[in-house]
Parts: C-alpha cells; sequence; structure tokens
C-alpha cells in the first residue's frame, strides 16, 4: 500500500490528488485538526473528497477531540456522508468511542502511542482485529520523530493481533508548514532521501505515506516500481554506464554487489584505477582475464588494484538504498 497525504489549504491539493491516482495510488491521508488551517474548511474538504471519489481514492482522516470545533460540525459520524470513509483518531477517545465509530468508519489507531491494555480492551468490546488498521504519526518538529527501537517494539505488538501498520516518510521537494522540516514517523528518515525511507519501511510495514504534500523526483513512480516489480531504483554518476537495469546475483558476496551477466569479450584497457570507496561503480579490467568486464557496486571502503576500473558512483543521497538490496534484486540505474 503506497499512499499520498494532502492538506486542505495546500493549493496544489487537487494536482497532487490527480497525479496520485493517475499512478495507481488508492488511498490518501488528511488531518482535519490543524490549529493553522483556518476559512470554510468544510467546503473545502468537500471539494478535495469529491474530486478524489471521482478518481477512485479513498480518503482516510486523522481527527481528534478539536475536530469538531475545527470543522463546525456536531459529531463525527457527520464526517461519513461528506465522504469520509476512514478515520484515524489521535489521542482522546475512550473505549466506548472507539467501538461507536467502528461500527460507521474504517477505523485506524495511534500506532505510535496505544499500549497493548488499551488495543486488548478495543478487541474485547468485539471489534475484529482485520478491521482496524495500526496508523503511527507522523512528526513535523526535529528530533521528535520515533526511535527505531520503540517503532519495532509498537509493531510487533499490532502484528501478534494481525493488525496492518502504516507508517510515514517525508516528502521529496516541498514540506509541510508552518516547519517545513519534512514529516516522518522515523526520526531516522527526516533528512533522508525519501525514497530510501520508503522502502526501509516497506520492510517491516504494510502501508507507507508520503507525509509532506511534496513527491517529486519521481518518489511515487519509483516507489510503486519498487512494490509491485521488486525492482529498485538507484541514481548514479557514470560516462561508462548507460540507464538501463541489472541484476544482482543471489550470492551475497562480503565488499561488493555483483552485476549479472555484465562480463564482456573484448579488451577492457586498465583506467582510473584508484582506491574505491562505498558506493564505487567499477569494471574488471584484462587483469582479472575472463571476469573482464563484470560491474560492481562497493559496499565498504577498498583499496586501488590495477586490475579494477572505477567507472562511477552511486549519489550520495541514494547511497542508504545500497543497505537496502537483496540477493537476487533487481535494480535500475539511473544516469544523472
Amino acid at each position: 500500500m503506497i499512499g499520498i497525504s494532502f492538506y486542505l489549504q495546500d493549493p496544489h491539493a487537487e494536482a497532487q490528488i490527480i497525479h496520485a491516482a493517475n499512478l495507481g495510488v488508492k488511498r490518501a491521508f488528511t488531518s482535519l485538526h490543524i490549529p493553522e488551517e483556518k476559512g470554510d474548511l468544510v467546503k473545502r474538504m468537500i471539494k478535495l473528497l469529491k474530486l478524489s471519489e471521482s478518481y477512485g481514492m479513498e480518503i482516510h482522516a486523522d481527527v481528534s477531540l478539536n475536530t469538531l470545533n475545527h470543522l463546525g460540525i456536531s459529531k463525527l459520524e457527520d464526517l461519513w456522508p461528506l465522504g469520509i470513509k476512514g478515520i484515524r483518531l489521535d489521542d482522546g477517545f475512550d473505549q466506548e468511542a472507539v467501538t461507536s465509530l467502528s461500527k460507521v468508519f474504517s477505523l485506524s489507531l495511534n500506532a505510535s502511542t496505544w499500549n497493548e491494555v488499551e488495543l486488548l480492551a478495543v478487541l474485547g468490546s468485539g471489534v475484529e482485529p482485520e478491521s482496524l488498521i495500526a496508523w503511527h504519526n507522523f512528526y513535523p518538529r526535529r528530533e521528535t520523530g520515533l526511535e527505531e527501537e520503540f517503532f519495532h517494539v509498537q509493531n510487533r505488538m499490532f502484528k501478534k493481533y494481525g493488525i496492518p501498520i502504516f507508517a510515514f516518510i517525508p516528502g521529496a521537494g516541498s514540506k509541510r508548514g508552518p516547519l517545513h522540516e519534512g514529516l516522518p514517523t522515523l526520526e531516522k528518515h527526516r533528512l533522508m532521501n525519501p525514497y530510501a525511507a520508503g522502502v526501509e519501511l516497506f520492510q517491516h510495514v504494510e502501508g507507507v505515506f508520503v507525509g509532506d504534500q511534496g513527491t517529486e523526483n519521481n518518489l511515487l513512480e519509483n516507489l510503486i516500481t519498487y512494490k509491485s516489480l521488486n525492482i529498485l531504483s538507484i541514481r548514479v554518476k557514470s560516462r561508462l554506464l548507460q540507464s538501463g537495469q541489472f541484476k544482482l546475483r543471489p550470492d551475497v558476496s562480503q565488499d561488493v554487489f555483483r552485476l549479472q551477466n555484465t562480463r564482456v569479450t573484448v579488451n577492457v584497457e586498465p583506467s582510473n584505477t584508484v582506491a574505491r570507496t562505498l558506493g564505487s561503480i567499477t569494471m574488471d579490467n584484462d587483469g582479472y582475464g575472463r571476469y573482464r568486464g563484470e560491474v560492481q557496486i562497493c559496499r565498504r571502503d577498498l583499496e586501488a588494484s590495477h586490475r579494477v576500473n572505477v567507472i562511477g558512483r552511486i549519489i550520495e543521497e541514494d547511497i542508504p538504498l545500497l543497505s537496502l538490496l537483496k540477493p537476487g534484486q533487481t535494480i535500475k540505474l539511473i544516469i544523472e
């Protein structure tokens, strides 16, 4: 599951919804209790919900006890006829309210704050675990995103009861105000390449949502390709390589990733046989005989070898992707 987020006072929300829907994204998140938002929010919400519905996109809204005053409605159930089919409950809702709302909406619990006692109370009231989503917070302020180990502890709790888990990555490009610092679930992802953050999250959760409105640099396209085809896109700088898909060997080498079917029979003269660093792209030259032409990506710093030409490198922002590669993985090298 890949999703976007849009916000009521973002003037580009319509374009964002259309772009994502045209790529096949079927679910979006919005918040209905952002203090900075002012004006006729219900009218704006209805307009965006109608647009989303016309593209077959389901909207899940973050709500709190402040949502009623924020939108000027009398009860949360009033959101259903407006087009909100799923709600994510922020803090402050008791067990009775959770049980009642679960009969109306697709319900998401706050995966970052709920404990097992609270969860068991809801499940004990008759709410089926398969009808719930455990949805983590995002954190606008630097230094407040979740610690990684706590994130995993929370996830293990929800997985024990068969409840799917969603989480956020920061956007690419434009970030939501007023802080403009990204909207990640994990603090470690705040300054990371959002695509790498998304790929990493997919190792642990079922749903990855872009928290900010920005999806530049083909963020959605690359995440969709990874999730649907298991192809990891990596940007590189090289004057010898061409953009294309390659498959890694199924056996894992200690020092390098080896790209299959790259050896050649023509001569490869020694050239630029310099020290190799993490992320360097290399090609074996004639000094390695029948290995000539084999392309590798360095997993760590290596000394120079007269038998290995350095022909490019992974761009710095994409270096975190190397730790996420799997044996036999298909990669798409994009020459920049």
